[in-house]
């Protein structure tokens, strides 16, 4: 029996959002270089308490700018995949789970939102796709 990829794909979200794994979007860059620039003129300005200020500043400041941009890993599975990266997350899971020979294709669904070891191989599975293939930071 195929599998239904809409569930599995919602099956490991929910297992993404359980263990609260957020990723980094583009913006991790940006306020390294705000914090970096800050610190760095703060620096030049008032020397070593200029670092200390400086640092304290381009950490709010890139705080502000960066605010919203970390966003958890399930929500960006279900909604900004492309179909064939969503098909080859499933491909990713299957390999990952397929040691575990289920009966029925159709109770790898409850299996995987229900046993905590099973989750754990999924979250592996998930991760790596996450950094290796979307080029994403995981962000704990």
């Amino acid at each position: 029996m195929p599998i239904d990829t809409r569930e599995l794909m919602e099956a490991i979200a929910i297992v993404a959002d359980e263990q609260n794994v957020r990723v980094a979007v583009k913006q991790s860059g940006k306020g390294t270089a705000i914090c970096a620039a800050c610190c760095f003129a703060g620096g030049l300005l008032m020397g070593p308490v200029g670092l200390a200020v400086g640092g304290a500043a381009g950490g709010i400041a890139a705080y502000k700018m960066t605010s919203g941009t970390f966003r958890p890993l399930g929500e960006v599975i279900l909604n900004d995949l492309t179909d064939t990266q969503r098909e080859q997350l499933v491909q990713h899971v299957t390999k990952a789970v397929a040691d575990i020979h289920p009966t029925d294709i159709v109770m790898l669904i409850p299996l995987i939102t229900q046993n905590a070891s099973i989750q754990q191989v999924v979250l592996n599975a998930i991760m790596s796709y996450a950094t290796n293939e979307l080029r994403m930071q995981i962000v704990d």
